[in-house]
């Protein structure tokens, strides 16, 4: 967010804006020197070398401070969204335990930290323009004494000065501009270069990244009809000491349950990552009806795909918009939502509860509504496209069981209709499931219905209360 919100910015005012200044300037400076020479071609060399390499010895001394200050720059903004994302995100925790004071102190350091660098660099740039203009007054007393001293007369030299004068009240802000749009380039170098790590990430894409992303809502699912398979999955995270995911192999026939559960930290959520093309395996095979998935088709696999997980973002919109979430206001399908919100078990509710039904605005990250309510709504979300596949990652963990039970009502109403993956964190809700796989340390123990897994596994009988 640092990246799209700031640096950008930064790069657009520090270093483009800049260079377009560098061209004007350096084209206007040149064109005043060309005159200056053919006027005086003595006069216009020492000219050069008094306000030019005045310039460049200030930049030569200055350029370190501004590479400095740029890479402070960079991480007083990242420091500064941290801060603020972190205490509005745990605000209620904050308040409790009385320490907002903490991320006000750490967001106000590195604000005045921004602040101080901006005034230094702006010093930076503005003071040697007061330096070189006393430079230049003395020059026109020096280049008087000089004429005078070639024995021209007034009738000379009044026209000649008249034309340095000129010549230094056109020349002297070019320059300025020159040096002040330099040094703001330096500065702005670490920005962009952060967006450029950025966007050479998809430098590599056949089509630019803004067409193809352009392009995924009008793909068309790839065909699902039979089985998925993860044929020999492995996976490591980048940095990871070890692979998260070891031989995975896993055949999840269309229309059926298939329950993910294991301890913490046993690769549930990277496998259903994997299976969301959110991850790309590091060796192993995933296909659908035999075709394997990869980037070429990613997009298509995906629109086969409903998600719900355990956190559900709402946005301070109407329920409508939140049901067809990113779909813009023209294209929505009332038809699909009113659906999508009858197989989440949302529509009465809606429809009795709600003021303004459909239209209702639900407030920011949905405080209007309950717990389960947020998760229904998710639901819906994720089935208003009609996708092929529900994944859902602990979607009811942080339910009463009440609640839990009337989200998983809703679920059933997909049974046989739609191919349903679940992460469970309580075991009653993969109950029904028609495989459960259980996991450890990244692969897969043993699997098979609720009854065989309290039959064969420990761990199952004692994470299930039996």
């Amino acid at each position: 967010s640092k990246n799209i919100l700031a640096e950008a910015g930064n790069v657009v005012g520090g270093i483009v804006s800049p260079a377009t200044n560098v061209l004007a300037s350096g084209l206007v400076a040149l064109a005043i020197l060309i005159l200056l020479i053919a006027v005086d071609p003595v006069v216009a060399v020492v000219i050069a070398i008094v306000i030019g390499g005045s310039y460049g010895l200030i930049y030569a001394l200055a350029r370190r401070k501004l590479s400095e200050i740029g890479s402070q720059q960079l991480e007083a903004n990242i420091q500064k969204y941290k801060a603020a994302a972190e205490a509005l995100h745990g605000i209620k925790d904050l308040k409790v335990l009385g320490r907002e004071y903490t991320f006000l102190r750490r967001f106000a350091f590195y604000a005045k930290r921004h602040s101080r660098n901006n005034v230094v660099a702006g010093l930076i740039g503005e003071i040697p323009k007061y330096a070189l203009e006393i430079i230049a007054f003395g020059g026109i007393l020096l280049m008087v004494l000089y004429l005078l001293g070639q024995g021209k007369g007034s009738v000379q030299l009044v026209p000649l000065l008249a034309m340095y004068a000129f010549a230094g009240y056109r020349l002297m802000p070019a320059v300025q501009q020159l040096f002040a749009s330099f040094a703001t380039l330096r500065r702005s170098l670490p920005a962009l270069e952060v967006l450029h790590q950025d966007l050479m990430a998809s430098a590599q894409d056949a089509i630019g990244p803004e067409a193809r992303l352009a392009n995924v809502a009008q793909t068309a699912p790839l065909p699902f009809k039979d089985v998925l398979d993860l044929r020999d999955i492995h996976f490591q995270y980048e940095g990871a000491p070890e692979p998260s995911l070891h031989g995975i192999n896993l055949a999840i026939k269309a229309n059926t349950a298939v329950g993910l559960v294991g301890p913490t930290g046993s690769g549930k959520t990277t496998a259903v990552d994997l299976i969301l093309g959110l991850l790309a395996p590091t060796s192993g095979h995933l296909l659908a009806d035999g075709v394997e998935i990869g980037s070429d088709n990613l997009a298509a696999w995906q629109r086969n795909l409903g998600y719900v997980p355990q956190q559900i973002y709402i946005s301070d919109d109407s329920v409508t918009k939140n049901i067809a979430f990113g779909v813009p206001d023209d294209e929505i399908n009332m038809d699909a939502v009113r659906l999508a919100a009858r197989i989440a078990n949302l529509d009465e509710f809606i429809d009795t509860e709600l003021a303004h039904g459909y239209d209702t605005r639900i407030g920011e990250r949905g405080i209007r509504l309950s717990g389960g309510q947020r998760q229904r709504i998710g639901i819906a979300r994720a089935m208003y496209r009609d996708p092929a596949i529900l994944v859902m990652d602990e979607a009811t963990s942080a339910l009463d069981g009440i609640t839990e039970e009337g989200v998983m009502d809703a679920v059933r109403t997909l049974t046989r209709k739609k191919t349903i993956i679940l992460i469970a964190h309580r075991l009653t809700t993969v109950r029904e499931c028609d495989v459960i796989c259980l996991l450890d340390n990244g692969k897969i123990i043993t699997s098979g219905s609720f009854e065989d897994l309290m039959r064969e596994s420990d761990w199952f009988r004692a994470a299930a209360g039996g």
